[in-house]
């Protein structure tokens, strides 16, 4: 592919065009946060930079996410769910047709040739090739699994990132999960990747195992922290007056999500209803708070919540409105403990001094909570049980003060290390060295 290896001499030690890739949508509050925080930061390092975002929302609904204009992205093009299946299915064809042919031919001939591409994919493709910085946004979408869909994943993740690196701009990669990749080819394109980038940041020690055993140890991978315990909105609402809950009353939070296989997905919803009925028993209340409520790929909690709560025994609280993630975080404040599934309400609840158990579906989950010295309090979706479930709450209950001491221990730290990235962005973009933080 020839990609200039841009973890060596940088292009423009003052970006004045950044162009922040693989957002995602609003209605995922975890992503969105992670994008609001990518943005701030963008712009504390080069504040007279133009900011341009490349993501999954349609430019159309939402020409700009907090102030950076939104192009859409060749991602969003080919997997567009407004459009017919056999339409979307030609797009992916031809997208995974054409892009390797464009990394290899000639920069002046993919020139001429830009004009026949659709006016979407033209934006993205000119924005990153004529960006100072590509910045690849934080997450957990960085992967693959086995199958035509996994290849297709970490293709069209890594795309744009291709497309900057062949017109020698230097790309970051904001604090991330990497993996897993099961396939030889896709651990050969991440490398290829990630290897090239200006800075790969890498949010727990799982990942920068993953990435060595794709061959990319040492720089220009570094360790990190999740850049959502960098979110810190003000509260904008008054969340017990909305539910409905009076200040006495202990309020606990879970996130659920869909995730498992059809048989393991209702035991795991089963053992969430029989848990809110006997935390609701011991007189607290209970609210289920969806997360993620997006129509793409039909990732919308409330309806995984729905089933939770029509499983118990007399239906808890349930917040049925899309909320701004902003509103959103306030929630968690508000309650006694989370049991969360979705990783990012549990760095909501975490941030807001609220201890949680969490519901592990990817590895992101665990190495986070270890970080934090909380390991002891991950439970793999997989064996969630009534029973299991119960101790761990039974467990926080009576070391509620140790765990909250633990948080206020360790929580500061980690929350000062979200805040580097300014500062990585402007040492990388000047080529002095960042170093490797533990």
């Amino acid at each position: 592919m020839n990609a200039v290896p841009m973890n060596a001499v940088p292009r423009n030690a003052v970006p004045r065009s950044v162009v922040v890739v693989n957002a995602y949508v609003r209605e995922n509050a975890g992503d969105a946060a992670l994008l609001a925080v990518c943005l701030r930061q963008v712009r504390a390092a080069f504040p007279d930079a133009e900011i341009t975002v490349a993501g999954m929302e349609d430019p159309a609904v939402h020409p700009e996410f907090d102030g950076a204009a939104n192009l859409g992205s060749i991602r969003r093009y080919v997997a567009d769910g407004t459009v017919s299946t056999p339409r979307r299915v030609l797009r992916k064809a031809l997208g995974l047709a054409a892009a390797p042919v464009a990394l290899l031919l000639p920069p002046a001939l993919t020139r001429l040739l830009r004009p026949l591409l659709p006016a979407e994919v033209r934006r993205e493709a000119v924005a990153v090739a004529g960006a100072d910085l590509v910045v690849s946004m934080g997450g957990g979408y960085f992967n693959a699994r086995p199958g035509l869909d996994g290849y297709q994943n970490v293709f069209y993740v890594v795309l744009p990132l291709l497309l900057a690196q062949r017109r020698g701009v230097p790309v970051v990669l904001a604090p991330q999960s990497f993996g897993p990749f099961p396939a030889p080819a896709q651990r050969r394109l991440a490398a290829h990747v990630v290897r090239r980038a200006a800075l790969a940041l890498a949010r727990e020690d799982v990942s920068v195992e993953i990435l060595a055993d794709c061959g990319v140890r040492g720089a220009p991978v570094r360790r990190a922290v999740d850049s959502g315990f960098a979110f810190a909105p003000p509260p904008l609402t008054d969340w017990r007056t909305r539910l409905g809950v009076g200040p006495d009353v202990p309020l606990v939070g879970v996130t659920a999500r869909q995730w498992l296989p059809p048989q393991a997905q209702q035991a795991y919803e089963r053992a969430l209803a029989t848990t809110v009925d006997a935390v609701r028993a011991s007189g607290a209340e209970v609210v289920l708070i969806p997360q993620v409520t997006t129509d793409y790929l039909g990732d919308d909690d409330r309806i995984v919540e729905r089933r939770i709560a029509d499983r118990c025994a007399t239906p808890p609280l349930l917040v049925t409105e899309r909320v701004d993630f902003r509103e959103l975080k306030g929630l968690y404040g508000e309650c006694s403990y989370v049991l969360g599934t979705r990783f990012h309400s549990v760095i909501f609840a975490l941030t807001s001094g609220v201890p949680c158990i969490a519901i592990e579906y990817e590895h992101k989950t665990r190495g986070i909570m270890r970080d934090l010295g909380l390991e002891e309090w991950v439970l793999p979706m997989p064996e969630v049980s009534a029973e299991r479930l119960g101790a761990l709450v039974e467990k926080l209950h009576a070391g509620r003060a140790e765990y909250l001491r633990a948080l206020a221990e360790r929580l500061p730290g980690y929350v000062a290390r979200a805040e580097e990235l300014p500062e990585l962005l402007r040492a990388v973009t000047a080529g002095r060295p960042v170093g490797a933080a533990a």
